[in-house]
Parts: structure tokens; C-alpha cells; sequence
């Protein structure tokens, strides 16, 4: 995903994830950052109508590992996934192995949209 401080790895985060209607669920900052949301129920994709698909949900994980220290401080690398979760007609079960097209190009705009915030930064101190 990126590359930036602690500090800034999670006021962006946040800020996409509220962008897009997602509530946090839990966030840990310790050894590393954590972000995750609650499932937020959406109606089903086209192509995921298509293929029977009744229900949907989604949530957000962000994860920042420590890359290294500088005299700036932590530098952390950024991982993003979006999570999805599909019902199919009669199947009262949750499945997570369908990821249609439609649901790849909404998770990759959401993930470009952190992708750009993290890449606009540029270089400030953070201790």
C-alpha cells in the first residue's frame, strides 16, 4: 500500500474509513497499528446479483508494521485490505470466497483513495 509515520498511517486511515461510511471497530497501536471496522451491510453488486447473491457486507483492516527508525522517528509499511462477505439464495451461511469484479474495482477505489493520501504526505517529523 505505502509507507508513512504512526501518526499519519492512522489519521488517514481513519479518515478513508469515515469517508466511505465505515465505523471502527477495534484499533490497536502496539507492537502494531491495527484498524479494524464493523461489517457494514450493502446491497449486492450486479455481478454478484447475477450469480444469486442475496446479501453482502464488508469491513476494512489496516495494518502498519514497523519499518524502520530514523531521527524522524517510526516508519511504518501499510497494508489495506477490504474484506467481503456474500449470502446466496438459501444459504443462511456467510461466505468470504467470492470477490466479483464489481466488488474488486469498490475496494480498489477505496484503497487508492488511502493510497493517494498516504503518497500526498511527503516528509514531516513525528515523535
Amino acid at each position: 500500500m505505502g509507507q508513512a509515520s504512526g501518526p499519519d498511517a492512522i489519521s488517514l486511515a481513519e479518515q478513508v474509513i469515515h469517508r466511505y461510511g465505515y465505523q471502527i471497530d477495534h484499533a490497536e497501536d502496539s507492537p502494531e497499528i491495527r484498524i479494524l471496522t464493523q461489517w457494514r451491510p450493502r446491497l449486492p453488486f450486479e455481478d454478484e446479483a447475477a450469480l444469486g447473491v442475496t446479501a453482502a457486507e464488508n469491513r476494512i483492516l489496516v495494518v502498519a508494521r514497523i519499518r524502520s527508525h530514523t531521527e524522524l522517528g517510526a516508519h511504518y509499511n501499510i497494508t489495506f485490505t477490504m474484506e467481503n462477505r456474500l449470502q446466496v439464495v438459501r444459504d443462511p451461511s456467510w461466505t468470504e470466497t467470492l470477490n466479483t469484479p464489481m466488488f474488486r474495482e469498490y475496494a480498489d477505489e477505496i484503497a487508492n483513495d488511502y493510497r493517494q493520501l498516504i503518497s500526498n504526505i511527503g516528509v514531516r517529523r513525528h515523535r
